[in-house]
């Protein structure tokens, strides 16, 4: 007991920290299927679980991990419950970082009370299980045990990383210049981190590779993913638009300011520093507006000004200034988009003291909640468990609610769009002869579809504006 006692004690403020975060994660397990990254996910690990193959049989153009997560929980709650459990332990890494960086009781304190707030809130999406939020986990650990001078390990990690979202290259490149040239590493240390990052991804090259999708994962989840990503919009000629060699250029004249003033900053705050930079161009690789970008600086920002505010100097404020500047400026540029935390907060409040119903409580995100739910529920009845359906429209909700799958490898229109398979999706329809094909409001015309549709179909419900058409049975 007396151990017990000492380690709450010692641990009093990390042990109130998490209880905070668990508690402001709570609504996340109450949620209804309201977000389609998370439906995607969800849908794929489903195909999983059923044997599907990845990128060949069920398909999104990312790197494999997240889908593994989902195939795991197999719905919404448990979805969030790992990522509970996930972020829970990413704030216990924060801590262990802040005691070796900023190593004042009072900066660890806020370095970790920042990175728990602004990385479980709904401001940023912290709430919502995607790549980003699951990314940014084994990153901080791989900075820790670089710390710890464990390279392999480290390069590992990062690796880990990656493989839930291709960003975290910038990062760990900028992580292996910091090594090189500010603490002159180039010796077989520095192989070893190259090596623990190599190893995971060629892992997945040959096990790709092994089932016959290794030349559709190179193309779809790296390839397509660094076109994706370079494709820094807008046609200002300011600093904070236009293409890779604008990217570039503010991202090492950042850095090469760090390196020149690395003596008066200090090798922990250079360090830190590096990784935010790093972490920031690689959350605006792609200039678009979606705020759990942004999450990828959470962890190095909250160490940044926790270091800053403990060891005040004149050029650790200026750095610190112009950093923030640089976000300030990026948030402006990119228009982000952000979410209010207190809105969602009484609406979860209010469910759970009796002052709302469940309707009212899903009603918060839409209509759209009820109408997946009320069409969901209508495929479950008339069909089977194994069979496949097609709804043309981005309500991947739909498949997960009814835990029934795609015809084809495809869970969204858009993606059906982005790729140029229309014709091939209209061949698999009419091989499948799927018992039920939704059509969702307002989306793209698709004329093989509406042929499909007249000649063998029936329309038998329309749900705000979701059809549900029904196959016909000839004889």
């Amino acid at each position: 007991m007396k151990k017990i006692l000492s380690f709450i004690e010692k641990h009093e403020a990390l042990l109130v920290i998490l209880c905070v975060v668990a508690v402001l994660r709570l609504p996340g397990l109450f949620e209804p299927n309201r977000y389609a990254d998370e439906d995607i996910y969800l849908t794929i690990g489903r195909g999983l679980a059923r044997g599907l193959v990845l990128y060949r049989d069920i398909f999104d153009n990312k790197t494999p991990l997240i889908y593994l997560i989902a195939m795991v929980a197999g719905n919404v709650m448990w979805f969030r419950f790992m990522l509970m459990v996930w972020n829970l332990v990413n704030v216990v890494l924060v801590w262990k970082l802040a005691e070796k960086l900023v190593g004042k009781r009072w900066g660890v304190v806020l370095a970790t009370a920042l990175f728990s707030l602004f990385s479980t809130i709904p401001l940023l999406e912290g709430e919502i299980a995607n790549g980003e939020i699951f990314m940014i986990m084994p990153v901080t650990a791989g900075v820790l045990l670089l710390l710890n001078n464990k390279f392999f390990w480290s390069g590992l990690l990062f690796a880990l990383a990656f493989l839930f979202k291709v960003p975290v290259a910038v990062e760990f490149f900028g992580i292996s210049l910091f090594l090189i040239f500010f603490q002159k590493i180039v010796d077989g240390r520095l192989w070893l981190l190259l090596a623990g990052f190599g190893l995971p991804i060629v892992i997945s090259l040959i096990y790709f590779s092994a089932v016959g999708v290794g030349d559709i994962y190179v193309r779809s989840a790296l390839l397509q993913n660094i076109a994706y990503l370079s494709s820094w919009g807008g046609s200002s000629s300011s600093l904070l638009s236009g293409g890779l060699s604008t990217r570039a250029l503010v991202l090492f004249l950042s850095l090469g300011a760090i390196w020149l003033f690395r003596n008066k900053l200090g090798e922990r705050f250079g360090l830190v520093s590096v990784w935010f930079v790093t972490a920031l161009f690689g959350s605006l690789l792609s200039g678009r507006p979606y705020p759990h970008y942004l999450l990828e600086i959470v962890g190095p920002a909250a160490l940044l000004a926790a270091l800053f505010l403990t060891q005040i100097s004149v050029y650790s404020g200026v750095f610190t200034l112009g950093l923030t500047l640089l976000v300030v400026g990026a948030v402006v540029r990119y228009n982000f988009w952000y979410y209010r935390s207190l809105p969602y907060y009484q609406n979860f409040l209010g469910y759970i003291l009796g002052w709302k119903t469940r309707e009212e409580y899903n009603g918060f995100w839409g209509d759209e909640i009820s109408t997946n739910n009320e069409v969901a529920s209508y495929i479950r009845k008339v069909t089977n468990n194994g069979d496949k359906i097609f709804i043309w429209g981005t309500r991947p909700a739909i498949y997960v609610l009814a835990k029934r799958l795609p015809v084809g490898k495809y869970t969204v229109a858009y993606h059906i769009l982005d790729f140029s398979a229309k014709e091939e999706i209209a061949n698999q329809l009419i091989k499948a002869q799927p018992k039920i094909i939704g059509v969702v409001a307002n989306e793209v015309e698709f004329s093989q579809l509406s042929g499909i549709l007249t000649a063998n179909y029936v329309l038998v419900k329309v749900v705000d504006g979701v059809e549900i058409y029904l196959r016909l049975n000839k004889t």
